[in-house]
């Protein structure tokens, strides 16, 4: 991770990019018999992340 990081001239650290990308959370609801999945909102930051570390976006 941290080649990949220096290689795109990221200043990330490999911990701080860990701790960025763990603040996405996956959620689900039920509400009676309707259940409701969804995804935190992600940052900038988060998203440039993917690209530089070339991973694919959340859904």
């Amino acid at each position: 991770m941290r080649m990949r990081l220096k290689a795109k001239g990221h200043t990330a650290s490999p911990r701080t990019a860990l701790d960025l990308l763990a603040r996405i959370q996956r959620h689900r609801a039920k509400i009676g018999e309707r259940t409701v999945n969804g995804l935190s909102v992600t940052t900038p930051q988060q998203m440039e992340l993917f690209d530089t570390l070339n991973l694919p976006k959340p859904v």
